[in-house]
């Protein structure tokens, strides 16, 4: 369905299941929901799933990129959710939308709590452990590591899926599974703005104390692009939260270890909807 925001904008929400709401942020930059759902979808038996394009990405109305931001973003979240009208509503983020829940969870905490689901302490830091990750992985990094690079000048779908495919062994700890990303509508060129800033430019570790709300920190034991260490790190900084690492996965760890990945996941869920 398309939910139209109070500045006019209209972003695209694939709505699954019946409970307690729970907003859910793809990564990307540039990707849409579609490679969350149906991966996700299990969750729908408890809880109201709100798989959200972003603005500007997959089926959402189409912005300039330059006026995208994690900023922007964060306040999206809260914009969703008066024009839906939810009374409370839970936050899962992965990848770059983990990136985005950690800056609403920190500016807004308008959420009755967080799933950071393969989040990023900083940008710098990010960036230095997918160099740390190609240096040790050997064999098919230099075509990943020039994947990461040709983010920067990405123009098209076609290209946009090509990097995508390139990246998918660093993304898994075992084999990709057919057709990941074949539903995905694209947006290159957001993926382009991101990559040419830093991917958001964000340092969250000294503003972490403002965290409030319950959180959940989950990664994939064999992460490359959003290590343990960051989730470590993210875990350190905010009071309270529970950590999961999910053994025997990479940075998708729902799609390779749904068992382990719902079983810290699914009791948090409801105890925040308690």
């Amino acid at each position: 369905m398309n939910v139209e925001l109070s500045d006019g904008v209209s972003l695209y929400v694939h709505d699954v299941g019946e409970g307690f709401p729970v907003v859910i942020l793809h990564g990307g930059p540039g990707l849409d929901h579609t490679h969350l759902s149906p991966w996700l979808d299990s969750l729908g038996d408890e809880f109201r799933l709100l798989y959200v394009d972003a603005r500007g990405q997959g089926r959402s109305e189409r912005v300039d990129p330059e006026s995208l931001s994690l900023d922007r973003f964060a306040d999206d979240v809260d914009l969703l959710a008066d024009a839906l009208g939810l009374d409370g509503f839970a936050l899962l983020g992965h990848s770059f939308g983990a990136i985005i829940a950690t800056k609403h969870a920190i500016q807004r905490g308008s959420a009755a709590g967080y799933v950071i689901s393969g989040g990023g302490d900083s940008s710098e830091q990010l960036l230095a452990d997918v160099e740390a990750s190609l240096e040790a992985m050997g064999d098919g990094a230099d075509a990943i590591a020039e994947s990461w690079e040709a983010e920067k000048t990405v123009e098209t779908d076609d290209e946009l899926r090509r990097l995508l495919e390139a990246q998918m062994p660093f993304h898994f700890h075992g084999e990709p599974p057919p057709g990941f990303s074949d539903r995905m509508v694209g947006s290159p060129q957001v993926l382009r703005h991101f990559a040419n800033m830093g991917y958001g430019d964000f340092d969250y570790l000294p503003q972490l104390a403002r965290v409030s709300k319950p959180t959940l920190v989950i990664v994939g034991e064999h992460d490359r692009t959003t290590t343990p260490r960051a989730a470590r790190a993210l875990h350190e900084g905010i009071a309270g939260s529970d950590l999961a690492v999910v053994p025997e996965a990479g940075h998708m760890s729902f799609v390779e270890q749904p068992e382990a990945y719902f079983g810290a996941v699914r009791p948090f869920l409801r105890s925040v909807a308690s």
